[in-house]
């Protein structure tokens, strides 16, 4: 790990045993407790669990929407990229306790974001009406979907996929999401949080009452924000005067200032926190010293640090995600065979069909030796029937040229023939680039886990990303699968 990453780690340490509070610690672990209570955990996750009522123990988080089925691929990376900094940095701060957590961004109400998937060649669509917090959905609508998906893996019957879709059809969705990804990633010991929670939210109340009754978050995001335009870089969100929502069955609505009712500490279980709190309600109920995300949202994140400020709340390190590629073995045994480098296929599809056929010498035969020999051999032959057979020289003209017509023939099949070989390249070409190069979109923001576990199998592959991943590689990374 990089020495100066180490070194803001080592501060932040610091910073939050400082911030956070044991009265803090206490209300989460119990909140943990409450919600894993019943449902099946690993040794490693339940020791994680444990270890959270220590004040020696901090958390590493990412965050990400109720996606379906895990959505893209870049969701797992983000989650494997937590477990890995947490086993680092117990390596380096022997001392301290690291655990990762998933934060379930339950609330988030654009359901048109994530209500499809791509899998198999085929857009995957949760066709409903329903409206308000995704996490809040009932999950009569999404069974059709969940039907169509088990008998793509009918031939898998004991395969683990049946047994994680099951999870789906648990109401609220959110509990069903909470034991899905809980079953994927419970022996790695990643906590989850779903914040949708009235006694978390009721702690959090100085962030909501600064938010009703103030514009301090406000006017410190917009300041923080013309900084970061004035150097020329990305301010992905708006901060609003009121960043709070209030929610309700089938309802997810701004709260406008001012206010139609006074809230109170008491009305916490009904707000809602926008893109611009959620942060900062992450790490006032957390021990948390980073957030790992996307460049979009380590871009967001970079306008809050004055925001926090106003709560005197420590701003977390953000670290980019770890990203990369997925190849099954059998796709990389294929390029090689092609005479490509996995790397080559980062290239545009036409680029490399055309560099394909070059390194096979794809030019036309010249046939013109041939033409000549036949030319010559003709005007020998109708030569010497002139000498000898005047009267035959008609009949000799026309078998020459059906024989002429057959040469023709026979050589416009050969030509087809040999083509066809290429055919076949480069169709699988075609179909690698397809698989790496969805349509010409980065594979890890466009196609699923799914679409590399044909036998329902998602575990293995998962562990072998897990097993790959480089935390501290500047560029994508190539996972083969199994």
């Amino acid at each position: 790990m990089d020495k100066q990453l180490l070194l803001q780690f080592e501060q932040q340490i610091a910073l939050k045993k400082q911030s956070y509070s044991a009265a803090q610690r206490e209300l989460l672990t119990k909140v943990l407790k409450q919600k894993y209570k019943g449902i099946s955990v690993s040794e490693k996750l339940n020791r994680n669990l444990n270890l959270l009522t220590e004040a020696s123990t901090f958390t590493i988080t990412t965050g990400h929407q109720l996606c379906l089925m895990t959505g893209p691929l870049y969701f797992i990376y983000k989650i494997l990229h937590v477990i890995k900094l947490a086993e680092e940095l117990k390596q380096v701060f022997p001392e301290q306790n690291f655990v990762p957590v998933y934060w379930m961004a339950s609330e988030d109400h654009d359901f048109e974001e994530i209500r499809s998937f791509l899998l198999f060649g085929q857009k995957w669509t949760w066709e409903s009406t329903q409206k308000g917090a995704v996490g809040r959905f009932q999950t009569d609508e999404l069974a059709p979907l969940l039907t169509q998906l088990i008998e793509k893996f009918q031939n898998h019957p004991d395969s683990e996929i049946h047994r994680l879709l099951e999870k789906f059809k648990m109401a609220p969705y959110a509990k069903g999401f909470f034991k899905f990804i809980n079953d994927l990633f419970s022996t790695y010991g990643l906590v989850i949080i779903d914040a949708d929670q009235a006694v978390l939210k009721e702690s959090a109340w100085p962030i909501w009452e600064k938010d009703l009754y103030t514009n301090d978050i406000d006017y410190a995001v917009i300041k923080q924000s013309k900084a970061l335009e004035e150097q020329g870089l990305s301010t992905p969100i708006e901060s609003k005067a009121s960043n709070l929502f209030l929610l309700d069955n089938e309802k997810r609505e701004r709260i406008e200032k001012p206010t139609q009712f006074p809230f109170h500490k008491e009305n916490s279980a009904q707000l809602s926190p926008n893109v611009v709190l959620r942060p900062l309600y992450q790490e006032w109920i957390l021990p948390n010293l980073a957030y790992i995300g996307g460049p979009s949202e380590i871009a967001y994140w970079q306008q809050l640090p004055l925001a926090f400020a106003t709560l005197d709340l420590p701003f977390p390190l953000n670290v980019k995600r770890a990203g990369g590629i997925l190849l099954q073995e059998k796709d990389l045994e294929l390029i090689q065979k092609l005479g490509f480098e996995k790397q080559d296929f980062l290239s545009d599809v036409t680029e490399l069909k055309k560099q394909y056929l070059q390194q096979q010498g794809d030019q036309t035969p010249d046939y013109s030796q041939q033409q000549q020999l036949w030319l010559n051999y003709k005007n020998h032959f109708i030569k010497l029937v002139e000498q000898e057979l005047p009267q035959e020289k008609k009949m000799i003209e026309a078998e020459l040229t059906r024989i002429q017509k057959q040469t023709e023939a026979l050589e416009q099949k050969f030509e087809k023939t040999r083509k066809a070989k290429f055919d076949k390249a480069i169709k699988q070409i075609e179909q690698l680039s397809e698989k790496i190069q969805p349509k010409g979109h980065q594979q890890e923001r466009t196609l699923n886990i799914l679409q590399f576990c044909p036998d329902g199998q998602l575990s293995p592959r998962i562990a072998a990303v897990y097993e790959q991943m480089q935390l501290d590689s500047e560029e994508k990374q190539w996972f083969v699968l199994p």
